[in-house]
């Protein structure tokens, strides 16, 4: 079953730069939590994005009752976590890279190949300090290989070589992604990224002071909306 795939250079760039300018811009619509200082957001989305984005992503996909997600911009990890709380059936993640400061450097998005079932919001922290606590995925001290609601992992260590090239970094140790497999995508402005909701996805180590990134949510599974 497909469950996440990538099509490169699809959204035309004037198209990702109207939407940096439209987050710069509208600072009036900027979310924030005091908790959570290192994310600007701005919410809801496809409101704002649909008229622009919905004859360009509905050449790939049936862009079926979009709604949630966010443009966010961010100086931090966001570690292993699903998102599929958001409705307790099945979604899709829309992703699409908007902006890094510089486009030299290689960052990437990660999903993994394992997955839970619809409804379930969580981020796996391992043993790390918490400083937050997210609304809806909220933390949970251990690491989905100790899940029994995790699907289809694996009884081996991750990938070393895959580790180091896209995870490793003062905050991730390599256990807390035990029993994982998954792809490493380019986080190129342009690129398209889709995935089932309810697998798991973490970005990669990032490589730059900060980027701005663009997700929103679509009613169905990968393999039913794709066209």
């Amino acid at each position: 079953m497909l469950r996440h795939t990538i099509f490169k250079n699809v959204i035309p760039l004037e198209v990702c730069t109207y939407i940096k300018e439209f987050f710069d811009s509208r600072t009036d619509l900027h979310f924030h939590r005091p908790n959570n200082p290192n994310v600007i957001k701005i919410n809801q989305p496809w409101v704002h994005f649909k008229d622009i984005l919905d004859p360009i992503l509905s050449k790939y996909f049936k862009t079926t009752n979009g709604h949630s997600g966010n443009l966010y911009k961010h100086t931090n990890l966001y570690t292993t976590h699903v998102d599929s709380s958001v409705r307790p059936y099945q979604l899709i993640n829309c992703m699409l890279p908007i902006y890094i400061p510089d486009p030299s450097v290689d960052q990437r998005f990660i999903v993994f190949d394992q997955w839970v079932d619809n409804g379930i919001g969580q981020t796996w922290y391992g043993d790390r300090q918490i400083k937050y606590q997210f609304d809806s995925n909220k933390i949970t001290q251990s690491i989905p290989f100790y899940d029994d609601r995790v699907h289809d992992k694996t009884d081996k260590d991750i990938d070393e070589t895959f580790y180091k090239d896209n995870l490793s970094c003062n905050s991730h140790k390599p256990e807390y992604f035990k029993g994982l497999t998954g792809v490493s995508y380019e986080f190129v402005p342009g690129h398209l990224i889709l995935f089932n909701s309810n697998n798991l996805h973490s970005t990669g180590k990032l490589k730059g002071p900060w980027k701005m990134g663009l997700h929103m949510h679509f009613e169905g599974s990968l393999e039913e909306l794709l066209c």
